[in-house]
C-alpha cells in the first residue's frame, strides 16, 4: 500500500497536466490488473472444470 501512495504522491512530470494524465493512466492500468485477476480467480473457483480447456496462446505455439 505504501508503494501506491508513493506513486500517486510523487511528481511524475514537471508539467501539471502531464502529471495528472500519467497518474490517471497508472490508476487505470492498476484497476485493470486487479479486475482481471479477480475475474480469473473467481472463474477458477466457481467453475473449476474450465481449467481443462484453458489456452492462453503460449501453450498453442509450444507444440508446433
Amino acid at each position: 500500500m505504501e508503494v501506491i501512495k508513493q506513486i500517486f504522491g510523487d511528481k511524475m512530470s514537471d508539467y501539471k497536466v502531464v502529471d495528472i494524465i500519467l497518474k490517471i493512466w497508472v490508476a487505470g492500468l492498476l484497476s485493470m490488473v486487479v479486475l482481471g485477476l479477480v475475474a480469473v480467480i473467481s472463474h477458477i473457483i466457481i467453475n473449476p472444470s474450465s481449467i481443462d480447456n484453458a489456452t492462453f496462446g503460449v501453450f498453442d505455439t509450444l507444440g508446433s
